[in-house]
């Protein structure tokens, strides 16, 4: 199960929201910006959407199957993903497709049940795990951008061909972000247009006019935009983790 490219439907969470709420606090009304909309839009794209998704990736599943992913076998395996239109940060995870099969079939029979027999369901998931454990693990490094080189710890049991990988990817645009979270994407990207302005302003610290000289105040938006890029991050170190779990369809 190659993943597919869907987003969120949020229709707020844009571009173009993001470039209205940059001008409005770097007062538009007044200002006449050194970017265009869409050079701003660049700039988050390039710097703000990478640095926002080191600390709140976009995750997803991508199955790997020996039959259309893997392209070489000696002296490793090397499995390459393919119509997978993320950019990828990191492999979080391997795990072999009998376990996400098994853990949905358990889960569905809980359903099935209403909850009746949650012994039954934790003493069978606790049996899954003990099972994985008893397999040998996969030895695995990531080739950015887009290989898996895999290998067997035990040669004597069967290597498991296919399987599910959990991707850490950089988000392609504002819609894929939690709502809950935008407002960390939207101060950074604040943060980025004030810095960057700021520098190209500061090459300019002051110049004269008819009505005497004019002094730029560049530093203060270079530092306010340090600022409230170090404030954001800090925040974002400080939230929990996400607890995913997937499904197989």
């Amino acid at each position: 199960m190659a993943d597919t490219c869907g987003t969120s439907t949020c229709s707020w969470q844009n571009f173009a929201n993001l470039i209205d709420y940059i001008k409005l606090n770097l007062g538009a009304s007044t200002n006449t910006f050194e970017f265009t909309d869409e050079e701003m839009t660049d700039i988050i794209k390039e710097h703000t959407l990478p640095l926002f998704s080191k600390y709140n990736p976009l995750i997803r599943y991508y199955r790997m199957t020996y039959s259309e992913n893997c392209i070489t076998e000696n002296p490793t395996y090397i499995y390459q993903f393919k119509n997978f239109c993320y950019q990828i940060m990191k492999i979080n995870n391997i795990i072999p497709t009998s376990s996400v099969e098994d853990l949905n079939m358990f889960y569905s029979q809980a359903l099935r049940t209403n909850m009746q027999d949650v012994t039954e369901m934790l003493m069978n998931m606790n049996y899954l795990h003990m099972s994985n454990i008893a397999v040998a693990p996969h030895t695995w490094r990531f080739f950015a951008p887009d290989k898996i080189e895999i290998t067997r710890t035990t040669d004597s049991i069967t290597f498991s061909q296919d399987f599910i990988v959990d991707v850490a990817c950089i988000h392609p645009d504002p819609t894929t972000v939690n709502p809950d979270l935008y407002v960390y994407l939207r101060d950074l990207a604040l943060a980025d247009i004030m810095i960057y302005i700021g520098r190209i302003r500061s090459k300019f610290e002051n110049f004269s006019s008819p009505y005497g000289e004019v002094q730029v105040a560049s530093r203060s938006w270079i530092d306010e935009g340090n600022q409230l890029r170090r404030d954001t991050i800090e925040s974002m170190k400080n939230l929990p983790p996400d607890d995913f779990i997937f499904f197989l369809n």
